[in-house]
């Protein structure tokens, strides 16, 4: 019988990853925060601040 794997490495899963996909999903490492975040959204120069 064959064997099946438990588990599909991360690796494997960011391969097959649209680009629009890998961008929307991006993070970065925090070590204030203790750990990988969203980004905060960036303003877009010339809009009024809130």
């Amino acid at each position: 019988m064959p064997k099946f794997r438990t588990s599909v490495p991360m690796s494997e899963l960011r391969d097959k990853m649209s680009d629009a996909d890998k961008q929307q999903h991006a993070t970065t490492y925090q070590a204030s925060r203790g750990g990988s975040f969203p980004e905060p959204a960036k303003p877009v120069p010339g809009t009024p601040q809130k």
